[in-house]
């Protein structure tokens, strides 16, 4: 059964378009081999059957006529007749050798299942021996009938009198009839499809973080109302986005008026050492409400523009450097042009290499353009990361603490920041083994 499924879905196409032709071109093809069936299996056999017997009935009528007539006016008569009435051109000739037995000798006729019929009725009618065979000009067959004193009746016959030529007009317009359909079909479903495509145009921008002010609902009533519900879903989370980062700014600004007047009590009292320890502690907490509050608003304000990720990962591998880290670089020597949040992409992979110069002696960081995306790998040389928390490490807050501790500083939102930025671009970050023996961290930024 499942083998089934994945054939199916491999047969079919991917596209909805695609699909939807198919679905329109199936019924179209098989009505065509329906109407060609019964056209070929009835019209076509019913109308072979009366030219081929009206052809064997003229020619055992002729041939009886003149093997009876000893007049050579009446012989005459009779083959000026049936060139006139019959479309035959008839002779009589020395030469009923050449009929040595009853045959259809040629295979190569176009029509060749109608000569059979016809071969088949003369024989069973005629009484004589008789073969058909081409003739030198096109579209005429001979049919050559022994009778008695050593002679031979040659009749010649137009290919049209054992097939209609309408059956050439019949096919063509059968294909061209679907062929119209189709072709029709093909802007009705183009037209219907373009605002769907549209609407998944719309909502990967908007993914993205990129602004879609032009966005209208167009097309069929389905399409206008999934169009309305994404604006309407878009709405809504602009909104509650602006009201999250409106009452994280007014709870930090709260939290900081009560914390500054901590920190003048503290200057001025004159227990040193509780001091310096509270201190300590109100620092940390400030850092705390900074990373929160970064957390929270992220860099959805900042406008994508074409941007030389080079040239990005260049200022962070410089910053790390004079940080004292020891950072090894493999870029392109070509620039990296890929529209995104300059400032919010810098800060995601420097989220991430800062991780790895915390826990790791050595980093390296490599980028590699494909044909659809820019991968950036950052490896290092530390303790690494457990596979089962792997995807634990993005949620925000979440420390693993079994080799990363507090003495580290920060409060577990570095990677929950950067997968946010870069989902926000449409791309994805996950953790993988380094061949360098730590970890390795893989960002994919599609084009």
């Amino acid at each position: 059964m499942n083998g089934l499924k994945r054939l199916k879905q491999r047969l079919l196409p991917r596209t909805l378009f695609a699909r939807s032709l198919v679905i329109l071109a199936a019924p179209i093809f098989l009505l065509q081999v329906i109407v060609a069936f019964i056209f070929f299996d009835r019209h076509w056999d019913a109308m072979s059957d009366k030219l081929v017997n009206a052809l064997a009935g003229e020619i055992v009528m002729l041939t009886e006529r003149i093997t009876e007539t000893k007049s050579a006016v009446t012989l005459n008569r009779i083959l000026t007749q049936s060139r006139r009435s019959l479309d035959l051109d008839v002779t009589v000739k020395n030469d009923a050798e050449t009929v040595k037995k009853t045959e259809l000798s040629f295979q190569t006729f176009k029509w060749f299942s109608i000569a059979q019929k016809l071969h088949t009725r003369l024989r069973r009618t005629l009484g004589r021996p008789f073969i058909i065979r081409p003739y030198d000009r096109d579209k005429v067959f001979e049919i050559v009938v022994a009778i008695e004193g050593g002679k031979a009746i040659h009749f010649l016959c137009p290919d049209r009198r054992i097939y209609s030529p309408t059956t050439y007009i019949f096919v063509l317009w059968l294909m061209g009839s679907a062929a119209l359909l189709f072709g029709i079909s093909m802007v009705f479903m183009r037209n219907q499809i373009r605002p769907i495509m549209r609407l998944a145009v719309a909502a990967e921008k908007f993914g993205k973080g990129q602004d879609v002010p032009d966005f209208k609902p167009v097309g069929a009533h389905e399409v206008r109302q999934a169009s309305r519900a994404f604006l309407e879903m878009k709405e809504r989370l602009k909104r509650q986005m602006e009201q999250r980062t409106a009452m994280l700014s007014g709870v930090s600004h709260d939290l900081r008026t009560p914390l500054t007047r901590m920190k003048l009590e503290l200057a001025m009292s004159k227990d040193r050492q509780g001091a310096e320890n509270l201190r300590q502690d109100i620092d940390e907490m400030e850092k705390m409400i900074e990373g929160y509050l970064t957390f929270a608003k992220g860099e959805n304000d900042e406008a994508p523009e074409m941007t030389d990720l080079r040239t990005v990962l260049e200022r962070v591998i410089a910053k790390a450097k004079r940080q004292g880290h020891v950072v090894q670089d493999t870029l392109p020597d070509t620039r990296m042009m890929i529209r995104l949040r300059p400032i919010a992409i810098e800060r995601a992979i420097a989220n991430v290499v800062t991780n790895a110069c915390k826990y790791a002696k050595n980093v390296w960081i490599s980028a590699y353009e494909q044909s659809e995306a820019i991968e950036i790998f950052v490896d290092d040389d530390g303790p690494g990361i457990a596979k089962e928390l792997r995807e634990e490490v993005f949620r925000p807050f979440f420390r693993v603490e079994k080799s990363r501790n507090k003495k580290t500083g920060g409060v577990g939102l570095g990677l929950s920041i950067a997968q946010d930025v870069v989902h926000s671009h449409g791309g994805e970050i996950f953790l993988e083994d380094s061949n360098r023996g730590g970890l390795r961290v893989v960002i994919r930024l599609p084009l």
